[in-house]
């Protein structure tokens, strides 16, 4: 039976499933108490804040890092993962999908993050290359992968077009950040492009 929008499978990303992915340099894997402090100091910079959502705080102290771990531990299925280098387990970012519902339930959301220290050398664009090929290989439901970045988020537009998505269009004025209302841009690939 196929999917429907109110059975679509994903058991592969439940938590008794432990899901971990690899890329030449990267895993990304579920969140683990060991990396509640490495988020912290890594998202605890404006240089990354002003990108997010504004459920990501700034700053970014240990108790918002270890309240994200509770809720991205508990997840089901698991939607948020960390990105550590394979050679000596550092935490690099995070990495997210948001399944979406209802008549959405053929598209999912990514969203990313890295520390600064981790930018312009590709782990964004191996991460997200790997984890695409991923969910077009294992979630048969899904045909649509999209990522929406806020204005001016150029670094973020870079890192997705090297991994084969393409500028679909933009919402004018669609957000309020830190007081100033921003266009998003949607990025996306489809399983039939892929």
């Amino acid at each position: 039976m196929a999917p429907t929008p109110s059975s679509p499978d994903f058991s592969a990303l439940q938590k008794e499933a432990n899901p971990t992915w690899y890329t030449p340099r990267c895993a990304v894997r579920p969140y683990c108490e060991a990396d509640i402090e490495p988020i912290a100091k890594g998202a605890d910079n404006p240089k990354i804040s002003k990108w997010m959502r504004n459920t990501f705080p700034q700053p970014y102290t240990i108790e918002n890092s270890r309240s994200y771990f509770e809720m991205a531990s508990t997840q089901s299925p698991l939607q948020s993962f960390v990105i550590c280098r394979r050679d000596d387990n550092a935490v690099l970012g995070t990495f997210g999908f948001q399944v979406k519902d209802d008549i959405n339930y053929r598209t999912l959301e990514i969203g990313y993050w890295l520390a600064e220290d981790h930018w312009g050398q590709g782990y964004a664009t191996e991460v997200i290359s790997t984890m695409t090929k991923w969910v077009f290989e294992t979630l048969g439901h899904i045909i649509r992968i999209e990522a929406n970045l806020f204005e001016g988020n150029a670094g973020s537009g870079r890192v997705l077009e090297k991994a084969g998505y393409a500028l679909e269009g933009r919402r004018r004025k669609a957000i309020e950040k830190d007081g100033v209302v921003l266009d998003v841009l949607t990025y996306c690939i489809f399983r039939d492009g892929y």
